[in-house]
């Protein structure tokens, strides 16, 4: 007997289908607004071309303004894309902003993601073919930038919002125009050129997550936070700042001798409880309403004739976003091996990040015939979070007890990153057409985390884990970090480039110079509520108050709490930096009769790095004797040799094959004992001074198809050896998530990458699936390393794959833009493999970071030519962010699904 099919339908599914019926009904609209207007309409308009314009209901046929070879507002910029990457001497990929606005993604991070064989961690950081973001370099416009992460040394790319980039480079080949100092690729972010016409585009938009549901957490804060800087309240008082100015630490009540001007006992108390009194304390944790969010974009452009032969143009845009975005997470910590694992600690934590992200820029260009053109580049970047959390905290005493602690967490940082370029380009006709290059670039990024406040309280749990009683935790008393971190560089280069004409081949020959250097300071202060309330409250009725009311200053000032503020800073808080990179290269780029091109160069980098860790005292510390400061200094030259060949097969198909040498330092804070605390995971991290660099030895080897109708293939491999990777690992002397970066002996990484885009044409031809076309890529591979334990570190596995390393990462996208260009729709589908977070020790297998299978929704309207409306779904799956270890899960976190709505004007 037959029985009835049954069908289950998983996300994935659901999903998809909603997204396609969105699409069809965009299809089908399409097609009766085409009917309506009585003629065929052109498939070969840019974005900025449409073929009616409406007016109270009624359609008007106006003619094409322009007409291109190609179908669809993406296929245009993918085309003008694809033609770039096409004629690089190295394997690169290019992204244009058209292709970034297609995808909806708001920053160049979320954009990346979309490039073959690049991932996104954290939402911030790129790796490149599976390696970590140490692998990965990045410029701004060709210059250089500091990092105003303390944690990282690359920049963090959300950063960087996507209405102001023109296009996203990634050379995954190294060439000796290039920086040394990368492994997996190099990233360069141009912002917006200059307009060949005036045109003015403004957008507004809102967002929408499913998390909203829940409560916002929130404090009273200052009272310019919605401009993402903090007014002052926040910050440390000066008077603690010339305590420590003038004693050396912060408890003036350690000093009772009433001798020789020093302050006595009681006076110290008093002063103690006047320090406190000036610090922050209104900054208790409660609950609002969610807001929804809002985002905002202006730009404004034009260009002017000076003369016959001199024209100038102008470019400014101002970009703002505000959100507040709730989320859940569950962090453990284990211990024991892999025959016996247990629990120590388990959290469970909501929070809302509360951001406010500004961008400003101001491009100026000054063009001098054909020949010379001078560019200034302006880009100001904004971008704060304030990071409020409440977690229930379970260690292994209190596991199924109804005893726990609630922990208070309040995260405010702002980053901040100004960079001011010119650049000139020059062909020196006189001089056989030689090309005359130069730049200067000075810039400055800043964290400043005015204050960073955690408290915990004592709680009882009723069977739905709710506290029903609470009292302040005195033995883990309140802590208060106010930290600061300041980078300022500058880069300046030039290069000469000669070209020589033969029979048939030209060859142009380049030499070069560049410059970088770099200086940091990286402060932080820790102070400490210490609280006795044995003489005044036995009971302690007052700790069951809010954070506010028990800190309040009648009870600091009548000693109620007999509070005694303290500086619980330690000597790996603080550390100053700086460093110098000369360069010089030398390159002769050969072509022959346009089917062969072969490109050599030789890069010389003399590098030099000093990183000192600060006592509060001021002195430079050796760690107990265990460093000198030869320890803290690094310098290093080499010699860095780049090849490629290119073979155009076909007027269609070409071949590449590259090889190189290239270089991965350490950061500057991964080489100084500081402590340190990675904002997203909340791991400790250790520096350490015997870290040494990473020599990598590349091979690349790519094949690639472009028709004439747009669509493109690739497919390519390559393989790396690296020498000494440097690998974050656990350390056997502390327990929990506390990492510590080392040398491993060696490593390699190879893998496989294809590539494509293609019309559905052929599907059928004239049929409406001329209006769809599919993209994606897809990266395997795998890689190596070999560490051995030392004093310091037993590795679990000493054979494994490299941290950051995914054996494979996938892109799918279906794009639809009908032929009236009123309507345009893409779905993205973006997964990687499970990759190491970081390598476990003493038994305890490594912590894997499990595939986040990333779904996102794009549809566009356009009413008429100047009016857009799009719509963005944004995690369609609902997937969460996991952390394994011992089949245990050790971290997640639920970023919700986010859905926002976009309107811009254009002219």
């Amino acid at each position: 007997m037959k029985t009835k099919p049954s069908f289950t339908a998983n996300k994935l599914t659901l999903a998809i289908l909603s997204v396609l019926s969105v699409t069809s009904l965009a299809a089908t609209q399409a097609i009766a607004q085409d009917e309506t207007l009585n003629e065929p309409t052109s498939s070969t308009q840019t974005s900025s071309t449409q073929t009616s314009t409406q007016t109270a209901g009624e359609s008007f046929p106006i003619e094409p303004i322009e007409v291109i070879s190609v179908t669809g507002r993406l296929r245009t910029s993918a085309s003008a894309a694809t033609e770039e990457r096409r004629e690089q001497i190295a394997v690169a990929d290019i992204m244009g902003s058209e292709q970034i606005s297609r995808t909806g993604d708001s920053d160049a991070a979320a954009a990346l993601r979309r490039v073959t064989g690049l991932t996104l961690k954290d939402g911030k950081f790129i790796y490149v073919r599976g390696l970590g973001e140490r692998y990965s370099s990045t410029s701004l416009n060709g210059a250089i930038v500091p990092s105003p992460d303390p944690t990282r040394n690359v920049v963090p790319l959300d950063m960087f919002p996507a209405s102001i980039i023109e296009s996203l480079s990634v050379q995954k080949s190294a060439s000796a125009e290039k920086p040394a100092a990368f492994g997996g690729g190099h990233v360069d972010i141009r912002t917006k050129a200059i307009p060949a016409n005036f045109f003015f585009k403004t957008s507004v938009g809102g967002r929408f997550n499913t998390n909203d549901s829940n409560d916002t957490y929130t404090y009273n804060g200052g009272g310019d936070d919605w401009t993402g800087k903090d007014d002052g309240t926040r910050g440390m008082p000066a008077s603690i700042d010339n305590t420590i100015n003038q004693y050396g630490g912060i408890s003036p009540i350690d000093i009772v001798s009433g001798s020789n001007g020093a302050i006595n006992y009681p006076t110290a108390q008093k002063m103690n409880r006047e320090l406190a009194l000036d610090m922050y304390r209104d900054m208790a944790v409660k609950t609002a309403n969610t807001d929804p969010g809002f985002r905002g974009d202006i730009a404004i452009g034009d260009r002017w004739d000076m003369s016959d032969d001199m024209v100038f143009g102008a470019l400014a845009a101002y970009s703002y976003k505000q959100q507040a975005e709730n989320y859940t997470k569950y962090e453990v910590e284990l211990d024991g091996d892999s025959e016996q694992t247990q629990i120590e600690n388990q959290k469970d934590i909501m929070g809302t990040d509360s951001i406010v992200q500004m961008s400003a820029m101001l491009n100026l260009g000054l063009e001098i015939g054909y020949n010379h053109k001078i560019e200034t580049f302006s880009t100001y970047l904004r971008d704060t979070s304030d990071d409020v959390s409440v977690g229930i905290e379970e260690t292994i005493d209190t596991l199924g007890e109804p005893n726990a602690l609630q922990v208070y967490g309040i995260d405010y940082e702002e980053r901040t990153l100004i960079s001011n370029q010119i650049k000139g380009h020059h062909f020196i006709e006189a001089f056989n057409d030689a090309e005359f290059n130069w730049m200067f670039s000075d810039a400055s990024s800043e964290r400043n985390a005015p204050n960073e406040l955690s408290y915990t309280y004592n709680v009882i749990l009723d069977q739905a884990n709710t506290p029903v009683s609470r009292n302040l935790n005195t033995q883990d008393a309140p802590k208060y970090v106010y930290s600061n971190l300041q980078d300022d560089s500058q880069n300046y280069g030039w290069d000469f480039a000669y070209p020589v004409q033969f029979d048939d081949a030209l060859m142009k020959m380049k030499v070069g110079y560049q410059y970088y250097e770099r200086t940091r300071e990286s402060y932080a202060t820790r102070l400490g509520f210490d609280v006795d309330l044995s003489p005044t409250d036995p009971n302690g009725d007052i700790l069951s108050k809010e954070f506010n009311n028990i800190f309040s200053d009648d009870n600091i000032n009548n000693n109620t709490l007999g509070l005694e503020l303290k500086d619980a800073s330690t000597d790996t808080e603080d550390y100053v930096a700086a460093e110098k990179n000369d360069a010089a290269f030398i390159s002769v780029d050969v072509d022959f009769d346009d089917v062969w091109r072969f490109y050599a160069g030789i890069r010389y980098e003399n590098f030099r790095r000093v990183t000192l860790p600060i006592t509060p005292e001021g002195d430079i510390s050796d760690e107990g004797g265990r460093y000198d400061l030869s320890d803290y200094a690094i310098a290093e030259d080499g010699w860095f040799p780049s090849m490629s060949l290119t073979w155009k097969q076909t007027d269609t198909s070409q071949w590449r094959l590259g090889a190189s040498k290239t270089i991965v330092r350490p950061d500057l804070r991964e080489v100084s004992p500081v402590r340190f605390q990675d904002p997203v995971t909340g791991f400790d991290f250790f520096g350490n001074p015997e870290l040494t660099s990473s020599d990598i030895y590349n091979l690349d080897v790519r094949w690639e198809y472009y028709s004439e109708a747009g669509d493109n293939f690739s497919l390519g491999a390559f393989y790396k050896d690296v020498d000494a990777p440097i690998e974050p690992i656990q350390r056997i002397s502390e327990a929990g998530r506390q990492l510590k970066f080392y040398n491993a002996e060696s490593g390699y990484v190879y893998g496989l990458e294809a590539e494509f885009l293609q019309t559905l044409d052929f599907i059928s031809e004239g049929s409406l699936w001329e209006d769809f076309f599919v993209a994606g890529n897809l990266t395997l591979g795998d890689s190596e390393i070999t560490i051995a334990p030392n004093g310091e570190i037993d590795p679990t596995n000493n054979t494994r794959r490299m941290t950051g390393h995914s054996a494979w990462v996938a892109n799918m996208q279906l794009s639809y833009d009908s032929s009236n260009s009123y309507h345009s729709a893409t779905l993205v589908y973006n997964v990687f493999g499970e990759r190491i977070a970081y390598g476990g020790r003493g038994g305890l297998d490594d912590v894997y970071e499990k595939p986040f299978h990333s779904l996102d929704f794009t549809y566009s309207f356009f009413p008429t030519t100047s009016m857009a409306i799009k719509l963005k779904a944004k995690n369609l799956l609902g997937e969460t962010t996991e952390y394994d270890q011992q089949d245990i899960q050790v971290y997640a976190k639920d970023p919700g699904t986010e859905y926002t709505l976009q309107f811009s004007y254009e002219y």
